[in-house]
């Protein structure tokens, strides 16, 4: 009898990191280092969280430049850049802040207000602005550094889809997900336009993209802490004149889930599986958007697919998946407080719909905490079981749901 827990991860797994680096790597100029510096040697040193002893060596090395060559030198950016890291690594981020604004003025005295060498500062700016609250600095920092980019290289060239994407993963840890939405539009078309029509990123593209509507209609449940309230204004961005819709998430979301299969199944090196996982991602879609008659019908054919690869067949389809819940309160992953358990005993049809709850455990006794997740198990959206290609209905599946104690009391 499978134990679930509450979904962590949305079926369409893409890490924003691998595919800004996929992408393309955001070159920016480096400053030339002073000869009796090794900057390298000190980044080295802050990755393994020596911190204490870099910004020793710093600080005693922009004493020393600041005599040779006063204060607004080019060669003054790097030290500063290297002491804020430090200083964000010691859980000083005030201070750090004020390390950088010190190098990105120097960056902006020698090289202009728009020079692309200080769009990595305003990056860490950001971060040492959210490590003490201020998310509405922290978003002007980000938003400020893709619009250099977009300055830089125009709406139509690819070199923009590293900060687009980053501003993109930056709306999304916030759950800003209209917002990326917007850019999300912008990097598709790009692409399109811009990159040759077999290049294999339009394949991470259209799942990050897919992923990226997926979340405008069911926000993952981790992170729901992360809501900032900050004001947002997508550089480049021209509002929609009235009367004149949008395009739907869900219709875009299988658009995109669609022209990734048409790929794999065009390119002669791509496996079963890899075909076959990509069109259990648009069964999937189909499912959590309560398109029951599509997805059964794109289930049963995967079934059939997949009978040279017994394993992943039966990992998929002998018990039901969760797609999507909107458990409350959920208790996040890694934190240490004392956390509450409502168990659940649910009957799923072969549709996928809960048509049974029973309650099996509440610790501690909350009558409202047990209705609230009992509620929210009724609407939850799953992948139905099959036996011998057809969808079945399961009985005593148990649910498990964790919430933080903490956030209940008064």
């Amino acid at each position: 009898m499978p134990v679930v827990t509450a979904v962590r991860q949305p079926p369409l797994k893409l890490t924003y990191a691998g595919l800004v680096l996929s992408l393309c790597v955001q070159v920016v100029a480096a400053q030339e280092p002073p000869r009796t510096a090794n900057y390298q040697s000190m980044a080295d040193l802050l990755a393994v969280g020596e911190y204490k002893e870099v910004q020793e060596q710093l600080v005693d090395l922009i004493n020393e430049l600041r005599i040779e060559v006063g204060n607004y030198d080019l060669r003054l950016a790097t030290p500063y850049l290297l002491l804020g890291d430090a200083q964000l690594g010691m859980k000083q981020p005030k201070d750090a802040l004020e390390s950088f604004e010190t190098a990105l003025h120097i960056q902006r005295t020698n090289s202009g207000l728009a020079a692309e060498t200080q769009v990595e500062t305003l990056y860490r700016m950001s971060q040492a602005m959210a490590d003490f609250g201020d998310y509405t600095g922290a978003n002007t920092m980000q938003e400020r550094a893709y619009g250099i980019m977009l300055q830089r290289f125009g709406v139509h060239d690819n070199r923009l889809l590293p900060s687009m994407l980053k501003l993109i993963e930056w709306y999304e840890s916030n759950r800003r997900y209209s917002a990326a939405k917007i850019l999300y539009l912008k990097a598709i078309d790009m692409a399109r336009s811009t990159m040759p029509n077999d290049d294999p990123r339009h394949v991470k593209l259209s799942r990050a993209f897919a992923l990226g509507m997926r979340n405008t209609v069911f926000p993952p449940l981790t992170g729901e802490s992360r809501f900032r309230g900050f004001p947002v204004r997508v550089p480049g961005y021209e509002p929609i004149p009235e009367g004149i819709p949008l395009p739907s998430s869900y219709s875009l979301g299988q658009r995109e889930l669609l022209n990734v299969i048409a790929r794999l199944e065009a390119d002669t090196e791509q496996s079963l599986q890899q075909i076959a996982i990509a069109k259990l991602h648009l069964a999937d879609w189909y499912q959590l958007f309560g398109k029951e008659s599509r997805s059964t019908r794109l289930y049963r054919e995967l079934w059939e697919d997949m009978a040279p690869l017994p394993n992943l067949r039966s990992e998929i389809f002998d018990e039901p998946k969760l797609l999507y819940i909107r458990l409350p309160q959920l208790a996040e992953d890694g934190l240490s407080e004392p956390t509450g358990l409502v168990e659940l005993l649910l009957t799923i049809s072969y549709r996928g719909e809960v048509t049974g709850r029973v309650s099996l455990r509440v610790e501690p006794k909350d009558s409202d905490i047990e209705y609230a997740t009992r509620m929210a198990a009724r609407e939850a959206r799953f992948r139905p079981a099959f036996l011998d290609g057809r969808p079945i209905t399961t009985k005593r599946y148990r649910l498990m749901h964790r919430y933080p104690l903490q956030s209940r009391r008064g």
